[in-house]
């Protein structure tokens, strides 16, 4: 790829992230039009880092006060200085599953990505995608938060996560409106979402790592140049995703159910791709 075909990828693959977006369907549609079969291990390896920095920078006050409850709940009740927040110890009995799903989605998606290829595929999973965002706007929902969400919805949770393994479906789409239509707050169904898109750029990292070992770490100077270039192309995205997405989950705002037209105009596009290619 040449710098600005990096740029383009390393941006789309930022932005889209924390969106109720497909990653890999816009990666396997600039693909097409590039001509190019694969953007490379180390490339991916680098955005996938980029997006997690950003991602733990703005979740991490919130990462330690999970931590900080994960350790108060290790301790026994009589040697505790203080009570464990309900909030945060529910959030970590629901991420128990989800976090196992997610994970199990990404090693998936290597399997399900030449979907990505099949245009026809591609559009029907952008078209069940956006119905998922389309009807969590149609469905009465409530205020819960940890106190109120159960390990069980942490699993359905998940069955999302695990479903974006499929090109087309957003994973930060599917689990924050599952958990919205399990009567999540806004807010909080889209920080249980961004989590898990964290956990599912770690486990891509070690997958490519993994990858890249096995190739003898041979990597060319282009190559690394490429990829610096996606990283902060990556990072800039993630970082203006996340900062507009906050701003319309707040209450009061238009609903990220919108985006499903979005995704169903991208499904047309591929359609159309499809029967004149």
């Amino acid at each position: 790829m040449n710098w600005i075909q990096s740029a383009m990828m390393g941006f789309v693959g930022g932005i889209c992230g924390p969106m109720p977006l497909s990653v890999d369907a816009h990666r396997a549609l600039l693909l097409r039009f590039f001509g190019i079969p694969s953007e490379g291990v180390m490339f991916r390896l680098a955005v996938h880092t980029a997006s997690l920095i950003i991602m733990l920078s703005f979740g991490s006050l919130e990462l330690r006060r999970l931590m900080r409850t994960a350790r108060q709940l290790r301790t026994p009740a009589r040697r505790r200085t203080s009570h464990p927040s309900l909030n945060n110890a529910g959030t970590l009995r629901l991420l128990r599953f989800a976090v196992v799903l997610t994970i199990l989605g990404q090693l998936l998606s290597g399997l399900l990505a030449g979907i990505g290829q099949k245009l026809y595929l591609l559009a029907a999973a952008l078209l069940l995608s956006g119905l998922l965002q389309w009807l969590s706007t149609r469905m009465r929902t409530a205020n819960k938060d940890g106190r109120h969400m159960s390990a069980a919805d942490g699993a359905i949770i998940g069955v999302g996560a695990l479903a974006a393994a499929v090109p087309g479906i957003s994973l930060v789409g599917s689990c924050a409106c599952i958990g919205s239509m399990l009567g999540a707050s806004r807010s909080y169904a889209l920080r249980i979402a961004w989590t898990l898109a964290a956990v599912r750029h770690a486990t891509a990292m070690v997958t490519e790592l993994i990858a890249l070992a096995q190739t003898g770490w041979s990597v060319a100077l282009p190559e690394l140049l490429s990829a610096g270039i996606g990283a902060a192309a990556a990072a800039v995205g993630t970082y203006a995703a996340i900062q507009l997405i906050r701003s319309m989950s707040r209450p009061g705002s238009i609903s990220l159910g919108g985006f499903c037209y979005y995704n169903w105009g991208q499904a047309l596009l591929c359609m159309l791709l499809f029967l004149l290619v």
